[in-house]
């Protein structure tokens, strides 16, 4: 399985030589919707690499209240590793169906301990999720439902390979910490202004510019730091 054949962002910046290194541990596996892949206070057993799919960074009280922080798609990585048996207080789950590349926690923390290219790129996807879960925290803060809802539409297109997004409004409703009906209402505006069509269960993009610009600033920098970040030094 060559680094040319996989789709994921992190592994296409590496080496050959370091790809080669890990290469033989590297499984790829199905991703099934909802499947929790990083249980909070729970050992995280592997690292994976998204090629198609996405998942969904959530964060839960004691109480129950829960919100999702942040995303990751084939751009990136779930890593929450420092050494074996470390564990985070985050869920990840898969959003949208995909297949990935996973490595046991072992191997991964070999892995980067000997390869300090390797490490620098995990570090550098590392810092462009704090950019993004920064970026979310203001959305939340600062701006409206619909342009909220505009926001995680444009990040969840990135990640979805072009397909359609599943209608599902108490997910949704879920993700943005707000009311079903609220998001209701929030997807009649975007599909009043041509944005998007929702139609028998699934969200289709029909304008991109129209939905960037109902965002209304709360995308795009960290999409734009991600791809300097990852972009130091040729990119490895």
């Amino acid at each position: 399985m060559p680094v040319s054949q996989s789709a994921n962002g992190v592994l296409q910046r590496i080496s050959a030589d370091d790809f080669h290194c890990i290469e033989p541990f590297l499984e790829r596996v199905e991703l099934k919707l909802k499947q929790v892949m990083i249980a909070p206070d729970e050992p995280i057993s592997h690292v994976w690499f998204p090629e198609s799919g996405m998942f969904s960074i959530i964060a839960r009280s004691d109480e129950s209240e829960a919100i999702e922080v942040g995303m990751i798609g084939m751009e990136g990585m779930t890593d929450h590793l420092t050494c074996v048996g470390d564990t985070s207080v985050l869920r990840s789950l898969v959003q949208l169906p995909g297949t990935a590349l996973a490595i046991e926690a072992s191997r991964y923390i070999e892995w980067i301990e000997e390869r300090p290219r390797v490490m620098r790129l995990v570090l550098r996807f590392q810092q462009s999720m704090m950019v993004q879960v920064s970026f979310t925290a203001l959305s939340h803060g600062s701006y409206t439902i619909e342009e909220r809802l505009a926001r995680w539409l444009l990040m969840s297109f990135d990640r979805s390979d072009g397909g359609d997004l599943p209608l599902v409004h108490e997910f949704i409703a879920m993700m943005l910490a707000v009311r079903r009906s609220g998001v209701t209402t929030a997807m009649h505006v975007l599909e009043g202004k041509h944005a998007i069509r929702a139609v028998r269960g699934r969200i289709q993009l029909r304008n991109r510019e129209v939905l960037v610009d109902m965002a209304a600033g709360s995308y795009g920098i960290a999409e734009r730091e991600y791809m300097r970040l990852m972009s130091l030094d040729g990119g490895l």
